[in-house]
């Protein structure tokens, strides 16, 4: 008999970026790249508002089904934190320099 029970780990919310050229962008003039910054973030809030709403009815719906849904343990919660930093050092080494920037410039506060 298959386990009732799934870990809430949000693992399944949904997740999208664009990418934009960034010599493309400051060709544009002033307005424009405003324009286009303003559609990203009310993009952006309105993905995550939709990626929340779905992530509820997922697990409502499993819930409907007989599926408990508890949080993931703090063991679980950490061994997956180090199974990712592990896939991002080895993206990083294929990554090179471009790599390590993008990623010092994602960190940044």
């Amino acid at each position: 008999m298959a386990s009732r029970l799934r870990y809430d780990n949000q693992a399944w919310l949904p997740k999208n970026a664009v990418i934009v050229n960034q010599a493309a962008f400051n060709a544009l003039d002033a307005a424009t790249q405003q324009a286009v910054l303003k559609a990203a973030a009310d993009a952006e809030v309105r993905g995550w508002k939709m990626s929340q709403e779905k992530n509820d009815w997922y697990k409502k719906a499993l819930a409907e089904k007989g599926m408990k849904i508890v949080a993931p343990s703090p063991k679980l919660t950490d061994d997956l934190k180090q199974v990712g930093s592990i896939m991002l050092a080895d993206w990083e080494k294929k990554a090179g320099p471009d790599g390590a920037a993008l990623l010092a410039a994602y960190r940044k506060p």
